[in-house]
Parts: structure tokens; sequence; C-alpha cells
């Protein structure tokens, strides 16, 4: 399966951006899918589609080894410096090459909906030990804050082809494959409070505005910038920014 052209060219080009703007995961959502996952020092997880190791690192409290898998050199060279104490693997979810039966668990932050599909749920089955575990985590921005919302007015006509967690198109490509078990769902609540910068990255790391020519990018910049002045609370310029933090767990079926 070939990587999105969006995801392949504009997350290479925004790497930086990413993980400036990004926010991490809330402690409890990690603890939450730590557990769910029995993830600890003498387990191996897999982080598919790592992006700059966001997830990597808070699974790192676990004491687990982890894999971070990432199809994107600019991305996995983040990673590299981000969080040393993982192997850093740089391949698609559908060609892992990693060998079967080789890991506990494998995970994905903000990633599974672009590598939803039965080539690789078959690859993920595989190189799980039986009954391992697969935990999905995504922070979802909160359709009803009205910053969010004018952000997403701004932007949201870019997006053409790319697919999105909240259209949850991956779910019926997870629940029929039957590789896995009935899904379980966490939500929690996460309002990081972040700079104007952290804004605007945050903005310009998505997708398909990362992708668009450089002209564009800085009126988005600007624009976003804008937004985010108007509604700052802060004495510092900086706003919070709400987010809905959504964690799956389903377990390999042998």
């Amino acid at each position: 399966m070939r990587l999105h052209p969006s995801a392949r060219v504009g997350f290479a080009a925004a790497a930086t951006e990413y993980e400036r703007g990004r926010p991490d995961y809330p402690v409890a959502a990690v603890e939450w899918l730590s557990a769910q996952l029995a993830l600890g020092p003498e387990k191996t997880v897999l982080d598919l589609g790592a992006g700059t190791g966001k997830l990597t690192r808070a699974l790192g409290s676990s004491g687990a080894r982890i894999i971070a898998l990432e199809p994107i050199s600019e991305m996995a060279t983040v990673i590299k410096h981000a969080a040393p104490q993982a192997r850093v693997v740089t391949a698609t979810a559908e060609h892992t090459g990693i060998a079967s039966s080789s890991v506990d668990a494998a995970t994905a932050g903000q990633a599974f909906h672009w590598f939803a599909n039965s080539e690789a749920l078959r690859e993920i089955h595989r190189v799980l030990r039986p009954r391992g575990g697969l935990g999905l985590i995504w922070n979802r921005r909160d359709p009803g804050d009205p910053l969010w919302a004018e952000i997403d007015h701004l932007v949201e006509p870019l997006r053409l082809t790319e697919p999105a967690y909240r259209d949850h198109a991956w779910r019926p490509v997870l629940e029929n494959s039957g590789l896995f078990s009935t899904l379980v769902a966490e939500t929690f609540i996460h309002r990081p409070s972040v700079t104007l910068d952290q804004l605007v990255d945050r903005v310009l790391s998505i997708s398909y505005v990362a992708c668009r020519p450089k002209t564009d990018r800085e009126l988005i910049a600007e624009q976003v910038a804008k937004l985010g002045q108007s509604y700052s609370g802060f004495e510092d310029g900086r706003v919070i920014l709400p987010y809905s933090t959504e964690a799956w767990v389903a377990f390999a079926i042998d």
C-alpha cells in the first residue's frame, strides 16, 4: 500500500512544525492505554506511524522496549533525537520488516486512519504475539470550541481525499477484519495551553495544509495567528486549545 500523497509530501515538509505544534497525550490516557495493553519492562511495543515520536516517548514511562516505525524519513530523523531509547525503523505498516509473533503490543498515535486497510491489519496481526493488543489514540480537535471552528472553516476546504479519524471510516475495516476482538474505548479531556507560534505550527502540520504552496501556507499562518490573538485569554498571548483524547484497544484473535 502506497503512502497517501498528502502524508508523504506534507509530513515530510512539516516534520519540524509537527514536532513543535502537535500536542502530547494526556498522562491519564497513556496510563490507560499502557494498562490495557499490559505494558511493562519485559514487553515490546511496535509504535506504528510514529510521526515525530509523541506517543513513542510517552509509552517509554511503561518501561517497555519500543520500536518506532515511521515511513517518512524526515519524521524518523526527529524520533532518533527525541526518543533515543527507541529502535527506529523506516517502513510502512503494510510491510514492517518485523519478525512474526515478536511484539507484545502495537500502537498508533494520530495515525491509524492513514493505514486502515486489510494489508496493514494482516501485517499487524502477524507481528503480534498471541492475544497481543492493538492500541489506538487520537487527540481530536474539539468541534465545539469556537477557535477550532474558525480554523476548520479556514482549512477544511483544502481537504480533498485525505482520510480523517473523525470520519470513522477506519472502524469497520478493523471491526470486520476477523483478526481482532471488539474495540474498547475511553475518552479523556485535554486542554493544553499553547503559544501563538505553536498554534500556527499545529495548523501548518495538517497534511493537506503542509503540502500547499509556500504562499498559501504563509497566508494561512498569518490568518491563524490573527485568530489566535483574538481568542487569547492570557497576557503572554497563549490560548487554550481543547481536544478530546480518544483511546481504543482491541486484541488479536488467534
